[in-house]
This record gives C-alpha cells, structure tokens and sequence, in this order.
C-alpha cells in the first residue's frame, strides 16, 4: 500500500490525478489486507513511463503500464471507457479519459467500483459502500450492459458470494439467467480460473447452489457434473479437490472435464486420486505407490483417515531410487541380458521390501535373488 501511494504521490505532483481502485479499495472497507493494488490516473502511459525510472507495458493499448518501485509492481492504468463487446469478452475500442466516474462506470459491480485516494478518502459514485454493508453484489448501472460486455462477469459474480458470503442483487442475479448462454463465448482458460476461485473461497456450498441457480451450468463445459450436493470439505487452498470431488460423486472419469485444459500435474493428481477411492483397502504399498497429495485427497472421501504422512515416512523406501540393489544388479546376479524379466523381478524385490519381508540390504538382496531367480528358472 504504502508504495502505491508513492506512485499517487509521484503523479500528483506532475500535475496529474492518482487514485487506488477496484479490488483493494473493497478489500480495505471489508478490513481485508488485500492483494494487489491498482492505480487509476489522468496520465496517459507514455506520461506514466516518463515519471517513473522502471516500467514494464504489460497492457499499454489498453492504458496499463506496470511501475517498478521499491521491490513491488504497481499497475497504473489511465483513466478509459470501453465500447463495442463484440465477443462478450473484449473491448472492440478504449478511449482515455479525464473523468474518473467515467472511469469506474464500466467497472463489474458496485463493491469494485470504487476509488481511494492516497489520505484514505473513498470516492463512491455507484454505492458500493452501502452494498458492502449489505452485503449485495449488485451490477454497476445495467446488468445487462456490464454482462453483454464480458460474459465472465456473471460467474465472477457467482465467484464473489462465496468469497464475501454475500447475496446477488436480484435484478442482476435476473440479468445473469437471461443472458447465461453468453458464457459459451468465453475461453475454457478463464472459466477454470474462476471455478477455481470457487472451489478454494470458504463458502464453495454457497457458489454452487448460486451456480447451479443461475443456469450458468446449462451452457458451461460438462456443466451438469455441477449439480451436487456439496459436501464442504476443507480443499486445504487446492481447487483440484474441487474439480476431484464432482467427479467422484457422481462416478465419472477424469475425461468428463477435459475441456477445462488441466496441467499435466493437475491431470495426473485428480486420475490418481479417484483411482484410490476405488481401493477397498489401503497398506503399504498403496503408501509407496501414491504422493501423499493424492493420498490426502482420496481420503477425503474415504474412510482412511489416519496420520497419512506418518504411514508414508515409516515406509522402508520411498521409491525405486532407494533400493540398495538396482537392474544392473539383477542382470549381473542372474548372468542374463535384459529383458521382459527384469521389470518382473524389480517389482517383486520392491513389494517385498515396502512390505518389510525383504530387508534394504544389498547382500541380503543378492541372496534372496540368487535364490529365488534360479529356483523359477
């Protein structure tokens, strides 16, 4: 906070307006430290640029330019209206601006349109104070306009009650089930960050009934998979949990989301986890073989519920890499070549030793082996 209002600072005395706005200004009335905070000015970029010694243009045809100061970024944005949504997604044109009110007027909603200045001075044209007190998430002037504008809007809307535990305006909670269909017009990038956001607000039951109430889950990928009974786990900040426990209520595969465009990561601890909830028991191999992420999330929705990462740690061996004896060892040990074999025999010798019945000792290994190899031979 306090280096962005060196920036207002900084502005102001070149002779140009310099306010916080959006998100951290809500935050700062909720009694919330919020996490970024933006600067609206009268400055256009180059202006900007010329002021400050470090600048990035991380969105200067849109009137963004990122200031470097005392080991933060601040984005200052000159004061813009928008027109044409053509895709309900994007500006068609921005036009700069000297009016602020102009500026704040095609923000989302009330509670975000809202601006500070550097003595803590709130400027509220829209009433997003008296919304905060009620906790309403209304649409700044029509809602119609404002989601015709970016389709997004409505489920940040949906994003925000569980978030904030607040309620929807009922004309805007209207506008959303009119215009829903809109939300197709959206890349599956942006939709799966803000479900994302949903499942990791403390209040996820709340978004969802919201989602599932706005008919947004008519038109949104795989949406019927939103219709749940949710159940409000802790998701521990993971909003893969979220997307592993709609599937795993109504028995559905990994594939059923794919649209979303998970990580490889993200892909594989879902898969994973959903796997283990198929398991009717869990020893240890099925520790060694899973992370404890995975562990941790199938359990979840399970009845395993013990100390996890203790039966983890007490595990002879965490992976392969641990074993005293490894493939080359084998193939030494037997006098034959590799082959299929070999794959076969390093997975017995590893079940054995998470098992505890064969110690990690190379000698005792080789015994073992030697043993056991020419007997099957």
């Amino acid at each position: 906070m306090n280096t962005a209002i060196k920036v207002i600072d900084t502005l102001k005395n070149a002779g140009f307006e310099g306010y916080i706005v959006g998100g951290a200004v809500r935050d700062l009335l909720l009694g919330k430290a919020p996490q970024d905070v933006d600067v609206a000015s009268s400055a256009l970029p180059q202006q900007v640029k010329a002021l400050f010694k470090r600048t990035v243009d991380t969105g200067i045809d849109h009137g963004t330019v990122l200031v470097l100061l005392d080991g933060e970024g601040i984005e200052v944005t000159t004061f813009r209206t928008e027109s044409g949504y053509s895709d309900n997604r994007r500006p068609d044109s921005v036009e700069f601006v000297l009016s602020l009110k102009e500026d704040l007027r095609r923000r989302d909603f009330t509670i975000n349109a809202m601006a500070m200045t550097e003595n803590q001075e709130i400027i509220d044209p829209f009433g997003g104070q008296e919304d905060l007190q009620n906790q309403i998430i209304r649409a700044v002037g029509n809602p119609d306009e404002r989601f015709e504008e970016d389709a997004l809007r409505m489920l940040r809307a949906i994003r925000f009650t569980g978030q904030l535990d607040f309620i929807i305006d009922m004309k805007t909670l209207h506008s959303i089930r009119r215009h829903a269909r809109l939300i197709k017009a959206i890349a599956v990038e942006r939709l799966k960050s803000e479900i994302d956001k949903i499942f990791v607000n403390p209040r996820t039951q709340k978004s969802m009934a919201y989602l599932w109430d706005s008919v947004l889950t008519k038109f949104l990928p795989a949406g019927e998979l939103f219709q749940v009974d949710w159940i409000p786990y802790k998701s521990n900040g993971r909003s893969t949990f979220g997307w592993f426990y709609l599937l795993h209520q109504q028995n559905r595969q990994f594939s059923a989301v794919k649209e979303y465009r998970f990580s490889n990561e993200e892909k594989k601890l879902i898969e994973k986890s959903l796997e283990l909830t198929k398991l009717e028991t869990w020893d240890q191999w099925t520790y060694y073989h899973y992370s404890i992420e995975q562990l941790e999330m199938a359990a979840l929705v399970t009845d395993n519920v013990e100390n996890l990462a203790a039966a983890k740690q007490q595990l002879p061996i965490q992976s392969k890499s641990d074993i005293a004896a490894n493939g080359l060892d084998l193939m030494q040990w037997s006098g034959d070549k590799s082959g299929p074999w070999l794959k076969v025999w390093i997975e017995k010798m590893e079940k054995l030793i998470v098992y505890g019945e064969l110690e990690n000792d190379k000698e005792l290994i080789k015994d073992w082996f030697k043993n056991e190899y020419h007997r099957h031979a």
